[in-house]
């Protein structure tokens, strides 16, 4: 052999991490290596010869045939010792020397496949050769086929690597056959022959792992199936003992509406003797009806394919007319509609009692509506208090926020802060109690929007770190979920609602040095979403089963001296998963901390709708932005229009002020502004037909709404009098600095 080959081969594979060895064909059919790389070494404990080649692998078959024909051959085979599959590639170098490489076969990929309750086979489809190497099988195929890994290694049809009795043989082959080409059926059912002369039958799906390259068979034991369909008829005759015994009256016609047949309670309720009375008859043939053309209408809709439930009417029987509910559907044979086939119940004794509880139903409509007025009181009441309060907030929180952008002593920093924190815990009390009664109203919409997992817990964590670390408290996070980077349709306010709302209660309640632990992972995927699971424990004081039962109640508490919070949190969560369709199930006891496990379904979104996202949340940021634009202040509030004009020009704007609708529109019609802050309740002239005005004369200055009302409609009303967006009072000072940004980079 040439010595210019070996360096060249040691060249080119000496570092690699594929085992691979150059092999030379002597007389008499005999093998020797030439020379290997250390991953070869590796791989046959450093004996490197042929003889340990052929201990690693029966591959003397394969490699004659190499020789021989004088190509290229790829191959599959199994290592008892290993307990691997490998593939084997053998390559024409010289004249009489061969390279062979030998690679792990897709084993850390199925390793979770390890121990599942069904079969796993995977096949490798060897490019322009009609034939198919299996690569793996898990624990379960080979105990199902009885079938030794070292024999499946070199079959090369699926019959002879599943153990597949003759007699199914060729129909499995050709199922797999139309499937490897292209067609759609990818399930098949067929038995095993075993050794010991045992049929096993089961039921396979076909899957391609890898399009055209690596198919997957999952297959499972359905013989108990198969063993059911041999009782049919002894099922047949059950269903007749069972309509023989059934109180229900069960009959069913032909497609003319005839009877063929009934059963014994039908003949008992009418009194006849036998069926001979009604077959080929109808209805109108039996006189049951005063007016049969609804009864008869009914039959004709089922025979359309339509079925009904519990239809009320009338049948005369024994001598009166009584009450009857009847369910129909149609009668179908190899996928055609035949007859039909229903039943009745005599209801005459309910309707009876129906009739007798009309007039106290009366009394108690009065009744709801003396509720209903009083719920709208207390509705009307709410909104009234809800900006009555959120606008003395206002100030204070306002008033806060200038005095902790000023270098104050640290005495000052404490006590703005203070004033702050206690008027955010005042918000939210109200907010909570807001919330409750939109929930128990049916009037708390859901806003699907685009969002990632990872915006989505960062957003959540930014909330709730500085909140743990300022009581010491251990905040632990993993993000598989976020992790994913995926992007899903869901109400993300909502979802940050809960989850904040869990992990709030874990701080509040969590001991100085405790842990809390957030966890979210996807539990759940198919073509259209994604469930989303989270986990949030603790090592807190824990609750007891008699408070679980009833935590989810509004103004419910462990403990009920307490002072902490309005009781209203859980309440509230609890609602919100249900309206967006999840699930939320505790774990807890006294002294072990508690464990709540959220699961959420997410809408999966569509590229246009990601692109859409991406596009909306490119927008600078800058703090530049604001600097030299022009904004109209509109708030008949004095002291909170000072405060936002102070916010304001500290970020580089230039604020005008206007304390009455009337006045905000003369100062537009007179004067360009960037932007125009609008009050919703001013004096003279409200701020909807004020922007009403103003778009008259002018389509392009953005029109950001500020209210205390939080409620939907005043929402709506904002959008329908021609704002483009809406803040609620008190002003959160980086949302609203946020939306300038966002107008203003849009009107650059």
């Amino acid at each position: 052999m040439d010595d210019w080959l070996l360096k060249q081969f040691m060249l080119w594979n000496g570092s690699i991490n594929t085992a691979c060895c150059l092999i030379q064909y002597n007389k008499n059919n005999n093998f020797s290596v030439v020379t290997c790389n250390p991953a070869l070494a590796e791989t046959l404990n450093n004996a490197v010869d042929f003889a340990s080649l052929k201990n690693f692998s029966a591959i003397t078959h394969y490699l004659q045939s190499v020789f021989e024909n004088k190509k290229t051959e790829e191959w599959t085979d199994y290592n008892d010792n290993l307990n691997r599959f490998f593939n084997f590639t053998c390559q024409l170098i010289e004249h009489d020397v061969y390279a062979l490489w030998i690679t792990e076969a897709e084993q850390k990929s199925t390793e979770v496949l390890g121990d599942i309750p069904i079969g796993i086979i995977r096949l490798r489809a060897i490019a322009g050769q009609n034939t198919l190497h299996c690569s793996y099988m898990n624990r379960e195929a080979r105990k199902m086929t009885q079938t030794q890994s070292q024999s499946a290694g070199s079959a090369f049809k699926v019959s002879q690597i599943m153990q597949i009795d003759a007699a199914d043989a060729a129909s499995v082959e050709e199922t797999l056959a139309t499937f490897i080409a292209g067609g759609d059926k990818r399930i098949f059912e067929c038995r095993l022959a075993l050794p010991q002369g045992q049929n096993l039958w089961i039921r396979a799906h076909l899957a391609w792992i890898v399009p055209q390259r690596l198919l997957q068979i999952a297959f499972a034991d359905v013989s108990s199936e198969k063993q059911t369909e041999a009782h049919s008829r002894q099922n047949q005759a059950l269903l007749q003992k069972i309509l023989d015994t059934t109180q229900a009256a069960i009959f069913w016609k032909d497609a003319q509406r005839r009877f063929i047949g009934v059963n014994k309670a039908f003949l008992e309720y009418y009194g006849f003797d036998s069926a001979h009375v009604l077959l080929g008859k109808n209805d109108e043939d039996m006189g049951w009806h005063s007016s049969p053309d609804p009864y008869k209408n009914d039959e004709l809709r089922v025979l359309q394919g339509e079925t009904t439930t519990r239809v009320p009417g009338m049948c005369f029987c024994k001598g009166e007319n009584r009450h009857i509910v009847a369910s129909k559907s149609p009668l179908m044979d190899n996928g055609r509609i035949v007859g039909l086939v229903g039943s009745f119940e005599d209801v005459t004794s309910e309707v009876r009692l129906r009739n007798d509880v009309v007039e106290l139903n009366c009394k108690l409509q009065t009744a709801l509506e003396k509720e209903r007025q009083a719920n709208q009181a207390k509705s009307d009441f709410l909104l009234h208090m809800s900006h009555d309060m959120r606008t003395p907030l206002t100030t204070i929180i306002g008033y806060s926020d200038l005095e902790l952008k000023k270098r104050l002593k640290p005495e000052l920093i404490r006590v703005f802060s203070t004033i702050k924190t206690c008027s955010n815990f005042l918000l939210g009390i109200l907010s909570d109690i807001l919330d409750l009664q939109k929930l128990s109203n049916g009037k708390l919409e859901l806003k699907p929007n685009i969002c990632t997992a990872s915006a989505t817990a960062k957003n959540i964590e930014s909330i709730i770190r500085p909140q743990a670390e300022a009581r010491d408290i251990t905040f632990v996070t993993h993000f598989n979920c976020a992790a994913a980077n995926c992007h899903s349709q869901i109400d993300t306010r909502k979802v940050q609602q809960i989850i904040v709302n869990l992990l709030n209660n874990a701080v509040k309640y969590t001991q100085p040095g405790g842990t809390i632990i957030w966890h979210n992972d996807i539990s759940g995927e198919d073509a259209e979403s994604i469930t989303v699971s989270h986990v949030i424990s603790d090592n807190g004081p824990g609750m007891s089963k008699d408070f679980q039962a009833n935590m989810y109640a509004p103004f419910t508490q462990e403990n009920a001296t307490s002072s902490s919070g309005s009781g209203l949190g859980l309440a509230i969560t609890k609602k919100l998963v249900d309206i967006l369709g999840g699930s939320i199930t505790c774990n807890s006891s006294p002294g072990k901390g508690t464990t709540f496990t959220l699961v959420l379904p997410h809408k999966k979104a569509s590229q246009v709708d990601i692109d859409a996202y991406h596009s909306k949340n490119a927008h600078p940021t800058d703090s530049t932005k604001l600097r030299g634009k022009k904004v109209l202040i509109c708030e008949d509030n004095i002291i909170n229009s000072e405060i936002l004009k102070e916010l304001l020009e500290s970020e580089g704007m230039a604020c005008d002020m206007a304390f009455n609708g009337q006045e905000a529109v003369d100062k537009a019609r007179t004067q360009r502004y960037h932007i125009i802050l609008m009050d919703i309740r001013m004096p003279v002239m409200d701020g909807y037909q004020a922007t009403r005005e103003i778009r008259a004369f002018d389509l392009e200055t953005p029109v950001v709404a500020l209210s205390a009302n939080v409620f939907s409609d005043e929402v709506q009303n904002a959008f329908e009098a021609g704002m483009d967006d809406f803040l609620e009072k008190p002003i959160v000072i980086p949302k609203l600095l946020a939306t300038l940004r966002q107008f203003l980079s849009e009107s650059a």
